[in-house]
């Protein structure tokens, strides 16, 4: 595991207006820094997590990500961030906050993760922005907010907006945590455990490819303990933590402002993902995108296949780096 760093940003002022004054932004690193004759860092890659991730995230990655990997950390200084509103960094579960932490937006989570790279570590300029999933949404933002900062982005498994299908499944996840009476408005003592269970549930249905559930399971009871181990992961999971990074996904829509990104993108998407589809996710962001490269590859993990599966992309990603 890498080890965890920390920086805290002064005063941040979210999108709302609202701020806190201080602000903890967790991380990672790995590789090694080139610097210039200003001793300033030319090499940095910055890697964004999806959903349930951390900036350990990263390591799920490594089959592309890495010593003599195509993200070669031989050649990038990679850094990965904890975003803000998941534990690590500042979020609704940290002490004293619950309620009182403002509501954010992804437009705030990459100016934290910006306030980080300059204020915390001096940097001027990455080579890229890779984010997954919802880390994707993230490295949108970038692009459309420092669109000067990074050579190229790499977004997999990721797009400019919410589905309306899957608006349903989120916006449900929420609803069966806030109608919890344990909930209590968010003002509670111990974690709703049985409504986090039932979003647990609801997330592994959807997560998987359809194939997975029929061709990996030999019966129902071995299926139910599939669910059974899903359901044990929100016990990592905070209630107001998700409700908030629900609401900032909600409203994700760059429809109207995707057309300006120019940046050179990488657009990886899994023909079996049923979160970020590929009729009404995917290609959508791929043609939105005025200077933007498409690969697409099979796998019966679903939206998890850009974990399990990422080295299917190794080459795709080789090709756009040595282009680029």
């Amino acid at each position: 595991m890498l080890e965890r760093k920390y920086h805290n940003l002064k005063n941040f002022q979210f999108e709302s207006g609202e701020s806190i004054p201080d602000l903890t932004m967790e991380y990672a690193v790995q590789g090694t820094k080139t610097l210039d004759s200003e001793g300033k860092i030319t090499n940095a890659f910055l890697y964004l997590h999806g959903w349930s991730g951390d900036c350990n995230s990263v390591e799920n990655l490594n089959q592309v990500i890495g010593p003599g990997k195509v993200i070669d950390t031989d050649q990038f200084y990679v850094i990965s961030t904890t975003a803000l509103g998941t534990p690590g960094s500042s979020s609704p579960s940290a002490p004293g906050m619950g309620t009182d932490f403002p509501e954010y937006s992804i437009k705030d989570m990459a100016i934290a993760q910006h306030e980080l790279l300059t204020r915390g570590l001096g940097i001027k300029h990455l080579k890229g922005v890779m984010g997954t999933s919802m880390g994707g949404f993230q490295a949108l933002n970038w692009a459309l907010e420092y669109p000067e900062f990074m050579d190229f982005l790499i977004l997999h498994a990721t797009s400019h907006h919410f589905s309306n299908r899957m608006f349903g499944v989120y916006h449900l996840m929420s609803q069966i945590i806030e109608d919890d009476a344990e909930y209590n408005q968010g003002n509670y003592t111990e974690n709703p455990v049985k409504a986090m269970e039932k979003v647990a549930y609801l997330s592994y249905l959807w997560s998987l490819a359809p194939e997975n559930y029929e061709e990996c399971f030999q019966s129902k009871k071995e299926f139910l303990k599939g669910v059974s181990e899903r359901k044990a992961d929100s016990a990592d999971w905070d209630a107001n933590d998700l409700v908030w990074k629900n609401k900032a996904i909600f409203n994700h829509d760059l429809t109207e402002e995707i057309s300006t990104i120019e940046v050179p993108a990488l657009v990886i998407g899994i023909h079996q993902d049923q979160i970020v589809d590929e009729k009404y996710s995917l290609m959508p962001l791929y043609e939105g995108l005025p200077n933007a490269e498409l690969f697409l590859y099979d796998s019966i993990w679903g939206h998890y296949g850009c974990i399990r599966d990422v080295s299917k992309s190794s080459g795709a990603i080789e090709k756009f780096l040595t282009d680029k």
